[in-house]
This record gives structure tokens, C-alpha cells and sequence, in this order.
């Protein structure tokens, strides 16, 4: 048996590992990881893995192939909280609660990890009490889902270790709401979103200053929560080359969970996010990406990064095991408000589902939010001859068909569509230098900004406006990372077609699209001359210098976006406000200016000590 290689001043030692080949060099030793060499396809993949590797997910004590641990390890205690608190995917009665224990030494032994759910920041009336077994085969983390929990409600929450001399270790305080049923009064709903945060970038300032706000009942991240690249611009990655393994993966998501701000955004509010690829790797689709070299990494000829499925599956994995997200499958929905209950025998996920992320989390009657999954669920590579064939998917079939019957079924005022890119047409325009093209405009014209987006997957968007327009729906929100710049839009078919669309009037509109900037990376300056050069009228703000995050605020009559500013190359509590304000009134499917920033409530509950 294969002994993993350890990595000094990591938290990793030597553990069982699949066997393979020894590796051809110190360089492949070093950078590839021990990866098994496991010659399958995808769907032999699926069959033979799937179970594993979401079993180890369940609601409980893991169960999976053994691995090392990740993260350094505590000096003077035998167990510790190193990766702070977390909650995720709130429903009117249950919400999950994520933690992560750090033993000493790496050990095979299970650790038994206490929780108790209060009313009051002091943890003084206790609602729930629990217990959960973590061990190395989940690397330790802890992910509960307490049912029976009132609606729209917020809850403070703990963990607990006993030490082998038989003193507590607590984890910090955390502090999370459950959503509103359709039967509660709710006049407001304020929900933060960002996206793209590379820890070796810089500094995550802006998670900071979402930590110290009371007045969110939610965050939303839109994708790029690790980079899988080494490097060390402002801070170095862990480990310090491209990740690849299970055990890379896991010491990536270790370290980022490490940073002071990003662990107090998650302690203070409950998250939804999806992937986008830097989860995986750079422009992963389904079957491949284009940062990945396929092929065995012991070829003396042409080394490859192993196999994809087998990569997507270990990254796919870690997400799992390291974010406060409840855990899917096919045909998995957590029950709402007059949906059906579990059937008999039912667990809430699907072992061969491999981590279906796309879903459905109702917010009350104001709120329905749709979290879909562009990049590894059923998206093709990226092809620009075929933006217009129905093969060239962005979501794969199956999705497709589940989003637009749950977009024409739904009866919110707001419909929030969460994905990793952007939904909107963005015309280059003729003879620019970034696509290299020559002419303008038609609908099969390579001249759409990027084919990575919903531009290079057109059947995919055109059978979304088919269904708004089919439907009569109206107030979709289209939120969006990925770019690392703010930009905000309408939703028309052909922003360029006069005949169908007015940008003065916002006739002609099916929707608005909102992108929330980026946290940490590296800004891109193409927006502002896109929105400036006649090619996108539909385009109503751009910021590629700002760095941070966005705020919606809905109320029945209005959604009002701000985005808030932070600088990255050092840490900082500075925020700025972009002086664009932007809102959607109700049924009129366009953005127009807002005059004032929006305002919270006058008492929300305290954040967690």
C-alpha cells in the first residue's frame, strides 16, 4: 500500500492511499499528489465512486476512503476550532451548522463533537442539542441539520470537544435565521452577495465588514470561494502549486476557512452559494477543462494531472465537506411549505448524485432562489462554431428542464437566479481586439464577449426568455461573480434590435441581471467600454476598479442594489460606497436609478458575541 508523501508544517502525515505506480519524479511527487492511476469513464466513475464519495457526507458519522487531515495543527490543546463556525441552505424549519474539528496529531480515531442551538446570544435558552461524529474520513468537519426549528427566526449556535483529560473546548459562537414561511409577515429581505475571493490576491476586507452587519438575513455566493492555482502575490497558497488531489483540495479549503473575515461573514449569517470552476479548475465543464491535462501522471512521455472524473469528484468532495451546503442528489428537494415530505427510506440525497448542487430554497411569498449549476452538472466545453445548437448546453437536459418548470411554477414576487456566470448578451462590437472580430451584431456572430458565459450556450438562454415570456413571469434577478467587476443589466433578447427593445423605456426587457464584483482578484477592464460603446445599450453600470461586494434589499415594490468597496493589498476595516444605486420596481423588468442608499431594520437581532 501506497504511503501518502507528508508535507512538513502542514497537518499532513503518512496515510493509507490508493495504490498506483511510483511516481516518475520528484517534480510529478511533489506536484501530482498520489493520484490513482484509475483508467475509467465518467459513468464507470459515477457507479463505482459516487457512493463513497457522498457518503461521507451524510448526516453523521462519514463514511469514505481514509485521508490525511488539513490545516496546521493547534499547539496547545489536544483538539481545536482553527476553522471558525458556519451555517448554510436555511429552510423555514432547519438550517445547517458546520464546524471543523482539528485533532493533533492525524488519527484514524472518530471524535465525538457536541452542539446546542440557542435563542439568545449568550446561548442561555437552549431549543436543540445534539451530537455528531467526525473522523479522517470526513477530515474532521461536522455539518448538523436540527429540524423542528421555528420559521423566519434567528438562532445562536456552539460546538463542543472533551478533551482526553476531560476539559471543554468550545468553538466560537455562531449566528443564523431559518427562512420565512409563506404564512409570515415579511416587508423586507436583505441578502449580501460576492463572489471570486483568491486568498493569495489578498485580503478578504470586504467578508470583514459583512461579519459586522446585523441587518442581513442572508448571504449568497456566487462562486470562486478557492483558487486551485499556487502562487503568492499578497498572501501564499497552501499548498504552493496547482491543486489537484483529494488532499490538496481539502488543505486549499483549510486555509481559506483559516482567514479571519471570511470566518466572520460565515459565523454571523447563513450562506447559499454554488461553484463556479476555480472549485475545480480553470473553465471546468463536465467532462474536462481547459486547465486540465488529462492522462497518466506517470507517462515518462506525456505526463498528464490524472483523470478528470476522478479530479472533479475529489474537488466535488471537499466542497461538500468544507461548506455549510445540504447535501443533494437526484431528485433531492428539502420539503417547503405544502411540498410532499420525504418518501419512506428517503436520506436527502442520492449517493450516485456525486453533489448535484442545483436547487430550489423558497424565502417566504416575496422570494424564490435558484441556485443553478453551470459548470459541472451537464455544461459542454465551451465551442463558439455551435453557440446556437442545443447541445452546446450550459446545464445539461436534466437541469434545464427542472429550472424552467420550477421558474414557471413559481408564485414569488422575486425570483433570484443564482449561477457563476453572466446571463446577459454582451456585444464586443466589430474589429475588437478581444475576440478578434470584423463584423457586428447577427445572431450567430462570434463577436458576444465570451463563450465561457451564457453568450457561447444560446439554445440554454433562449429557452429561458421562451419560458418568461411563455409564462408571463416577471422580476427575475440574475445574479452573477465570476468577472470580477460590478456590472448591471437588462434582459432583453437582442439588446441591438430597436424593433424589441426600447433602453430608455426598458421595453422589451424579460429580466435584470445584477453582478456582485469580486472579493479578492485581479480586476478586468473591458466593462466600462463595453457599456460605453453603443453595442450594449442594455448595460446600466459598470465598475472594474472596485473590489467587495453587493447588497440587494427587497421589499413587495422594489429590489435596490449598492455595492460596497474594499482595498485588498493589506487588511483594513475601510469600506467605500459605489455612488451607483440601482433598483428594479416591481413588474417593470428594467433597472432605473435608486436616490438614496437603502435602510435596514431599525432593531435586528444582535449579532453573535
Amino acid at each position: 500500500m501506497h504511503r501518502h508523501p507528508t508535507a512538513t508544517g502542514t497537518g499532513y502525515d503518512s496515510q493509507p492511499w490508493p495504490q498506483h505506480r511510483p511516481l516518475m519524479s520528484d517534480f510529478h511527487r511533489r506536484r501530482f499528489r498520489a493520484i490513482p492511476r484509475l483508467p475509467i469513464n465518467r459513468r464507470t466513475f459515477l457507479k463505482r465512486f459516487g457512493g463513497a464519495s457522498l457518503g461521507a457526507f451524510a448526516m453523521g458519522a462519514g463514511a469514505g476512503c481514509s485521508s490525511s487531515s488539513s490545516g496546521p495543527a493547534p499547539a496547545s490543546t489536544t483538539l481545536a476550532f482553527l476553522h471558525g463556525v458556519a451555517s448554510g441552505d436555511p429552510r423555514t424549519d432547519r438550517v445547517i451548522l458546520w464546524t471543523r474539528v482539528t485533532p493533533a496529531e492525524p488519527t484514524a480515531a472518530d471524535i465525538s463533537v457536541d452542539w446546542v442551538l440557542s435563542t439568545t446570544p449568550e446561548m442561555t435558552d437552549t431549543v436543540k442539542t445534539g451530537r455528531f461524529i467526525t473522523g479522517a474520513d470526513r477530515d474532521y468537519t461536522v455539518k448538523v441539520d436540527p429540524t423542528g426549528l421555528a420559521s423566519y427566526t434567528t438562532y445562536y449556535y456552539q460546538f463542543s470537544v472533551t478533551q482526553p483529560d476531560g476539559s471543554v473546548v468550545q468553538s466560537p459562537i455562531g449566528r443564523t435565521k431559518t427562512a420565512p414561511s409563506r404564512s409570515d409577515d415579511v416587508s423586507q429581505v436583505r441578502i449580501a452577495s460576492a463572489a471570486c475571493n483568491s486568498y493569495t490576491f489578498g485580503y478578504f476586507n470586504a467578508f470583514g465588514r459583512v461579519g459586522e452587519r446585523a441587518d442581513l438575513d442572508l448571504f449568497i455566493h456566487l462562486g470562486d470561494y478557492i483558487y486551485e492555482g499556487g502562487g503568492s502575490q499578497v498572501r501564499a497558497h497552501e499548498p504552493d502549486y496547482e491543486i489537484i488531489s483529494l488532499a490538496d483540495y481539502r488543505q486549499r479549503h483549510a486555509q481559506y476557512k483559516t482567514d479571519p473575515d471570511l470566518q466572520e461573514a460565515h459565523r454571523q449569517h447563513p450562506w447559499i452559494t454554488t461553484w463556479d470552476d476555480h472549485e475545480t479548475t480553470n473553465n471546468s465543464y463536465s467532462t474536462g477543462a481547459s486547465n486540465h491535462t488529462e492522462g497518466d501522471p506517470d507517462d515518462p512521455d506525456a505526463p498528464g494531472e490524472g483523470y478528470w472524473a476522478e479530479r472533479m469528484g475529489w474537488a466535488i468532495r471537499a466542497y461538500f465537506e468544507w461548506m455549510p451546503i445540504r447535501e443533494n442528489g437526484t431528485g433531492f428537494d428539502a420539503p417547503a411549505d405544502g411540498e410532499p415530505a420525504l418518501e419512506t427510506g428517503q436520506t436527502g440525497y442520492d449517493p450516485n448524485g456525486l453533489g448535484r448542487i442545483w436547487r430550489k430554497i423558497p424565502y417566504g411569498e416575496m422570494i424564490d432562489i435558484f441556485m443553478l449549476d453551470t459548470r459541472l452538472s451537464g455544461r459542454v466545453a465551451e465551442n463558439p462554431e455551435f453557440v446556437l445548437d442545443e447541445a452546446q448546453t450550459i446545464l445539461g437536459a436534466e437541469q434545464r428542464e427542472w429550472f424552467l418548470q420550477e421558474l414557471a411554477a413559481s408564485t414569488a414576487t422575486w425570483k433570484i437566479i443564482g449561477n457563476g456566470t453572466t446571463f446577459a448578451p454582451l456585444n464586443a462590437g466589430p474589429a475588437n481586439p478581444l475576440t478578434g472580430c470584423t463584423t457586428s451584431a447577427p445572431a450567430t456572430d462570434p463577436c458576444y464577449v465570451n463563450a465561457d458565459a451564457w453568450d457561447g450556450y444560446r439554445f440554454d438562454r433562449e429557452a429561458v426568455y421562451d419560458t418568461i415570456e411563455a409564462n408571463g413571469i416577471e422580476n427575475s434577478v440574475f445574479i452573477f461573480g465570476d468577472i470580477h467587476a460590478v456590472i448591471a443589466c437588462d434582459l432583453p433578447r437582442d439588446p441591438n434590435d430597436t424593433a424589441s427593445y426600447n433602453p430608455l423605456t426598458g421595453d422589451g426587457s424579460l429580466g435584470v441581471e445584477l453582478c456582485c464584483g469580486g472579493v479578492a482578484q485581479v480586476p478586468v477592464p473591458v466593462w466600462t467600454g463595453l457599456m460605453t460603446s453603443g453595442f450594449n445599450p442594455h448595460m446600466k453600470h459598470a465598475n472594474e476598479t472596485n473590489l467587495g461586494y453587493m447588497l440587494m434589499d427587497f421589499t413587495a415594490e422594489r429590489v435596490q442594489s449598492e455595492w460596497y468597496y474594499s482595498t485588498v493589498q493589506t487588511p483594513t476595516i475601510a469600506e467605500s460606497m459605489d455612488p451607483v444605486m440601482l433598483q428594479s420596481v416591481a413588474g417593470s423588468q428594467r433597472l432605473t436609478p435608486a436616490t438614496l442608499p437603502s435602510s435596514g431594520p431599525a432593531d435586528p437581532p444582535p449579532l453573535a458575541p
